[in-house]
C-alpha cells in the first residue's frame, strides 16, 4: 500500500494498493489482445476517440486541476493551464492527421523497381513511465501520438500523483475507448523490470531523472526494446548586451521561465548567463519580479508559486542550495524555507561552480553567471552534462543563428522562452536523454518503419 500526500500540509489524501503480480499479468494480456483490434482501426476512428477525449477532459477541467493542485502543490491557475495544454495537444493531432505521412513513396526514378515505399506501422504495447511535475500533460504527451499510430499504452505514473492518473484513466473510459487501450499501472519500481522484459511490451518511454534513466535504459537495452529517455535539464538563458533597451521585458520572461511550476520543470531557465555590462540591472529587475511570487492560497488564481512536491525533494533542494554557497556562490536574493515551501532565490556563481555542471535544480532557485566576452558564451552554455534547451536574447539574430551550430542542445529558442509544443520535436542530448516526443517525430519513434519493394516478374 502507498499514500498520496498533499505537499502544502503533508496530510494524507488517499491510500492505494499496488497491483499484484496476477493483476499485472492480466493488464499485459488485455493490452496484447486489444492491440490486435486497435491496429486494424482507421485513423478516422482513432481521431474520433481522441477528439471525444479532449471534450471530456475540458468538461472535467476544474476537477482535474483541483486534483493536480492537491497532489503536487501547483497553483490552481497553472493546473488549469496544464489541462488546457493537454486538450490542445489532442486537438493538434486530430487536426493534423492528414498531414502526417504514414506512407512515403520512393521516387520511381531513384530505383530500378516497379514501385517501393515506406510504411510506418504500430509496434504493439508501449510502456510510459511518467513523472509527477505535470501529471496530466506528461501522460497525454506520451499516450496520444502512440494511440494515433495504432499502438496501445500502459502508463506507470508517479505514485505521488496516482489520483491524477486514475482520474485520467476514467475519462478515457468515459470517452468510449476500448477497454485495455489505455491502462494505468500502480506498481512498485521492482515490477518495472518484469514488465519491460515481457514480450508483450515493445517500447519504453521514460520522463524523469538522469539516474533513473540510466537504469531503465539499461533494462530496455538488455531486452532489445526501443526506448525514449526525456531526462534532466540545466537550460541556459543567455542575455547579450545589445538587448539593453529590452532588459526589463527579458528579466520578466527569465523570472517566469525559472519560477513556472515552482521551478519544477526540466526546460525552465536554470542558468541566467548575462553580459557583465547588464548584470547589475538584470539582477535588480529579476529580484523585483521574484518578490512578486509570494506564498498564498493555491486555489486563488493570483497565486504564482506553489510547493516542492515531496519532502525528500525539498531536502535535496535545500542541500543543493547550501552546496552552491559552500562552493563560492553569492546570495543576490536569499531563499526562505518553510517545510515544502521555498521562496524564490537568485545566486551568483562563476562558470566553474560544480553544481551548475553536474546537477539539476528542481525548484525556485536561479543561478546567474556573468560573461565579459561573447566568444565565451558557447563554452559557458555547454559547460554542463545536460543538453535539453537554450534560450538566447539578442537583436543580432544572424549572429546568434550561426552560434546555434556550436551549442550542444536539443532545442534552441532565440528571443523566446524554451517551451514544449506539439508543433516541434521535444528532447535533448547528452545526459538529457535521447529520442523525441511531440510533432510527427513522436509518432515515428515507436513505429515499424517498414520497407516495401515491389517488382514485376
Amino acid at each position: 500500500m502507498f499514500k498520496t500526500v498533499n505537499p502544502e500540509n503533508n496530510k494524507v489524501i488517499n491510500k492505494y494498493y499496488f497491483f499484484s503480480e496476477k493483476e499485472i499479468k492480466s493488464k499485459l494480456t488485455i493490452s496484447k489482445k486489444i492491440f490486435e483490434e486497435w491496429k486494424k482501426t482507421s485513423f478516422h476512428i482513432r481521431v474520433k476517440y481522441i477528439d471525444k477525449l479532449s471534450s471530456i477532459i475540458l468538461k472535467n477541467k476544474d476537477n482535474m486541476a483541483n486534483m493536480i493542485t492537491k497532489e503536487m502543490g501547483k497553483p490552481i491557475k497553472q493546473s488549469k493551464s496544464e489541462i488546457n495544454k493537454s486538450v490542445n495537444l489532442c486537438k493538434f493531432y486530430c487536426n493534423n492527421i492528414k498531414s502526417f505521412n504514414f506512407i512515403k513513396t520512393i521516387n520511381k526514378k531513384n530505383t530500378p523497381y516497379y514501385k517501393s515505399y515506406i510504411r510506418y506501422e504500430p509496434l504493439g504495447t508501449i510502456l510510459g513511465i511518467t513523472p509527477w511535475n505535470y501529471p496530466i500533460w506528461q501522460i497525454i504527451r506520451f499516450s496520444i501520438p502512440n494511440l494515433i499510430l495504432g499502438n496501445v499504452v500502459l502508463v506507470k505514473p508517479s505514485i505521488s500523483t496516482a489520483g491524477c492518473s486514475i482520474l485520467l484513466e476514467k475519462l478515457f473510459s468515459i470517452s468510449g475507448f476500448p477497454t485495455g487501450l489505455f491502462q494505468v499501472l500502480l506498481i512498485k519500481e521492482s515490477n518495472i523490470k518484469y514488465i519491460i522484459s515481457s514480450d508483450i511490451v515493445h517500447g519504453v518511454s521514460f520522463t524523469g531523472s538522469t539516474n533513473s534513466g540510466k537504469i531503465l535504459g539499461a533494462i530496455s537495452g538488455m531486452n532489445i526494446k526501443k526506448s525514449i529517455m526525456e531526462l534532466g535539464g540545466n537550460d541556459a538563458f543567455v542575455v547579450l548586451k545589445d538587448t539593453k533597451n529590452s532588459i526589463n521585458k527579458i528579466s520578466k520572461l527569465a523570472t517566469f521561465s525559472r519560477l513556472s511550476n515552482t521551478g519544477q520543470s526540466c526546460i525552465s531557465a536554470k542558468r541566467f548567463i548575462v553580459d557583465n555590462s547588464l548584470l547589475n540591472d538584470f539582477i535588480d529587475l529579476v529580484i523585483n519580479e521574484m518578490e512578486k511570487f509570494k506564498r498564498g492560497d493555491l486555489y486563488n488564481i493570483n497565486t504564482k508559486i506553489g510547493y516542492i512536491s515531496r519532502n525528500d525533494l525539498s531536502n535535496k533542494l535545500d542541500n543543493q542550495y547550501k552546496k552552491i554557497l559552500y562552493n563560492g556562490g553569492k546570495i543576490c536574493l536569499n531563499t526562505k524555507r518553510n517545510k515544502n515551501f521555498f521562496s524564490p532565490s537568485l545566486l551568483k556563481i562563476d562558470k566553474e561552480n560544480k553544481i551548475s555542471y553536474e546537477e539539476e535544480l528542481f525548484g525556485p532557485i536561479a543561478l546567474i553567471i556573468p560573461f565579459h566576452h561573447e566568444k565565451d558564451i558557447v563554452d559557458i552554455i555547454n559547460n554542463t552534462i545536460y543538453g535539453l534547451g537554450t534560450s538566447i536574447w539578442t537583436n543580432d539574430i544572424d549572429k546568434v543563428e550561426k552560434l546555434t551550430c556550436e551549442i550542444n542542445s536539443g532545442m534552441i529558442f532565440i528571443n523566446k522562452v524554451v517551451e514544449s509544443s506539439p508543433i516541434f520535436p521535444f528532447g535533448g542530448i547528452k545526459k538529457s536523454g535521447y529520442g523525441r516526443e511531440l510533432s510527427i517525430y513522436s509518432i515515428n519513434e515507436f513505429s515499424n518503419c517498414k520497407t516495401i519493394v515491389v517488382d514485376r516478374l
